[in-house]
């Protein structure tokens, strides 16, 4: 049987992500990953080496090692249409790698294959001799006939796969994309039917190493970290867009002024990248487990971290001060670096009114807790409180 001949060439692209976190092991995953619309003659192909390393070359030697054991049998070769090695991409760190690959489109026979991947966003990012040889298999499995598994599937073929080897399902699709017929023999190879497909392989953006800090003086939040494939931020507080934030070498740092004691996020387009709580860059709360007015004043007994300030404050004017790891009496030190301690407060001092008191604390590169008001109390009247 012969097929019409049609000219046709075009240069299709597919957008592949790859994650910079683990995927979710109950993803949703179908059970064949889907075929493409090309294929080698038979379940095997040769292939040439073109890397110029020893451990480039064992990564691909493992990748096709892992194919071949699932069936697809990829033999080393000193020529072949296709053609694999790694390269240094530094001047594009959005691609991990890509693969090109052209084919006759009345038959779907290959006729060249360039699989590449790219070394410098390995590096940069720290991708493991596992994950690379895992990123290899990916771009061997399009090489081969298939395409991607769902975006949340545990699949070698999943769009943003770094983590995973060859699955079930990758191996169902390469089975169902060889049970297939071909024509190979009954059509020509013409010019004007052979198409070419390229794959990228895009670096997901993902935002590492941050650190907070707060100026007091200046009223800012100081945020500093990593930043992967990513030039621009966009930074919000409290769902509010406040700045852009610049990326350079994958880096960036910057102050931003703000009230209050809501959440940050810093955002790629739509995509939230990270969350910065409250809890983060504020000093926590100041528990109150025990409060006793007497003829003389207040006791109050007070959980605080252990190295915090703590002020107490009527009607917005400190009357009480006191350093925990310095000047407090420190009952005992519990967990997560915290610390009981009793505070007495003179009637003196609070003009023997018990109403408008508040206490907070504050930890050095932190913003002061949010007030905790204190209960009015009576002579000769105990509150107790247990956390």
């Amino acid at each position: 049987m012969r097929f019409p001949k049609r000219i046709f060439s075009t240069l299709a692209t597919i957008s592949l992500t790859t994650s910079f976190g683990l995927l979710s092991a109950n993803a949703s995953t179908k059970a064949t990953t889907p075929m493409l619309g090309y294929r080698y003659d038979k379940q095997a192909a040769n292939y040439q080496d073109l890397s110029s390393s020893d451990y480039y070359k064992d990564v691909w030697n493992n990748a096709t090692a892992s194919w071949k054991k699932a069936g697809f049998t990829w033999t080393k070769a000193a020529t072949a249409k296709t053609t694999v090695s790694s390269y240094d991409g530094s001047s594009d760190m959005t691609l991990a790698g890509y693969n090109s690959v052209s084919y006759n489109k009345s038959t779907g026979e290959i006729t060249s294959s360039k699989v590449r991947i790219n070394r410098a966003v390995f590096e940069k990012y720290n991708y493991t001799k596992a994950e690379r040889t895992n990123v290899a298999e990916h771009e061997l499995g399009h090489a081969l006939g298939i395409g991607h598994n769902n975006t949340d599937s545990v699949s070698v073929m999943n769009p943003a796969n770094r983590y995973y080897t060859i699955q079930a399902c990758d191996i169902n699709g390469m089975k169902a994309r060889y049970a297939t017929t071909t024509t190979f023999d009954s059509v020509p190879n013409n010019p004007g039917e052979i198409i070419t497909v390229t794959e990228y392989l895009h670096v997901q953006p993902k935002i590492t190493n941050i650190t907070t800090n707060y100026s007091s003086q200046s009223h800012s939040l100081i945020l500093k970290g990593r930043a992967i494939g990513i030039e621009h931020l966009t930074l919000t507080y409290q769902g509010k867009k406040v700045r852009t934030v610049n990326v350079k070498s994958g880096q960036f740092k910057f102050a931003q002024q703000f009230k209050g004691y809501g959440d940050f996020k810093l955002m790629k387009g739509q995509q939230v990248l990270a969350t910065i709580p409250s809890q983060q860059y504020a000093t926590p709360k100041v528990k109150v487990t025990s409060a006793e007015r007497t003829t003389k004043g207040i006791y109050y007994t007070l959980i605080g971290s252990r190295d915090a300030t703590i002020n107490i404050a009527q009607n917005g004017q400190v009357i009480k001060t006191i350093n925990i790891a310095q000047n407090g009496q420190v009952i005992k030190t519990i967990k997560n670096a915290s610390a009981t301690t009793k505070v007495f407060i003179p009637n003196a001092k609070i003009k023997n009114s018990t109403r408008g008191l508040t206490v907070t604390q504050r930890v050095t590169n932190k913003k002061t807790s949010q007030a905790v008001q204190l209960p009015p109390l009576k002579v000769n009247i105990k509150q107790v409180t247990n956390f």
